[in-house]
């Protein structure tokens, strides 16, 4: 064999070579950044049960974060020629092909603590987030039994609570009952989850008001001028607390939603009302 066809067997060799490791380093760094991943939602969710479990039991709660990852990648590969070593093939030349592939992960495990954790830890679900998982078609079931503490529901005599405990058994089979009624419901799609919107008024003297303080607050609410007692009434819509309704609270009327409204005010800061009304689906 000549030196022109050793020169152009190296040269594609060469270029094989680049091509391989090309095509090698995207799907390897791929799959990683896939398994790191799984890797470490998988990690979060086996922890999420435990301490679930752990609650359940009374039993201190801890967590255990990832805080960084880190990998470097080390591809290697070679290629080359070389002549066979018996009888009349050592005029062949044979290539040489070799590569190797090395992962170096660093990987740091610290465990959450810290007062800003341990008041996100102590402190109650808002609203929103409650809303926000009902919005993305989470049963209604699954969430309250996680999140929910105890469900009240008024009497004529007053309210009486049904705990979300299993120890006060007939609590919790009040409790069970009311959140798969409500599961029923949104299974049927007639259960809404919304903020109450309500509206909001306030009486100044006209003497008070600017010019430069007219103009702003037009542009924040809706003004109107009584000349009689010379007094200016502001309105504005206002966003309430969350709603959970088996029909459309749009359709409520003023004075209605203004008197949920002053119930959901009457509970703690981060109560839910529920209002199921007969005439409708699940009532």
């Amino acid at each position: 064999m000549d030196n022109r066809t050793v020169t152009l067997l190296g040269i594609l060799l060469t270029l094989f070579g680049l091509l391989l490791s090309g095509c090698l380093s995207p799907v390897t760094l791929t799959r990683a950044v896939i398994a790191y991943d799984d890797a470490i939602t998988e990690s979060q969710s086996k922890q999420l049960l435990v301490n679930i479990a752990r609650a359940q039991h009374h039993q201190p709660i801890h967590f255990t974060g990832v805080s960084n990852v880190a990998a470097t990648f080390d591809f290697r590969f070679t290629a080359g020629a070389t002549p066979a070593l018996t009888g009349d093939a050592s005029r062949t030349i044979l290539p040489v092909i070799g590569g190797s592939v090395a992962e170096n992960p660093t990987i740091s495990i610290a465990p959450i603590e810290g007062e800003e954790f341990t008041q996100r830890l102590l402190t109650p679900f808002q609203e929103a987030k409650l809303t926000l998982l009902l919005r993305q078609g989470i049963d209604i079931d699954l969430l309250l039994r996680l999140m929910a503490k105890e469900v009240r529901m008024s009497h004529g005599d007053g309210a009486v609570a049904y705990r979300n405990n299993p120890s006060d058994k007939t609590g919790y089979e009040t409790f069970r009952r009311v959140v798969l009624h409500l599961s029923a419901i949104q299974d049927h799609n007639s259960l809404y989850a919304e903020p109450i919107n309500v509206e909001r008024s306030w009486t100044i003297p006209a003497e008070s008001v600017t010019a430069e303080g007219f103009k702003a607050l037009e542009q924040e609410y809706q003004v109107s001028y009584h000349a009689k007692d010379k007094t200016f009434t502001l309105r504005k819509q206002v966003e309430g607390g969350t709603l959970i309704t088996n029909y459309d609270p749009n359709l409520l009327s003023r004075d209605e939603r203004a008197r949920l409204q002053h119930e959901n005010e009457q509970g703690l800061p981060h109560d839910v009302t529920f209002d199921i009304r007969p005439g409708h689906y699940g009532g």
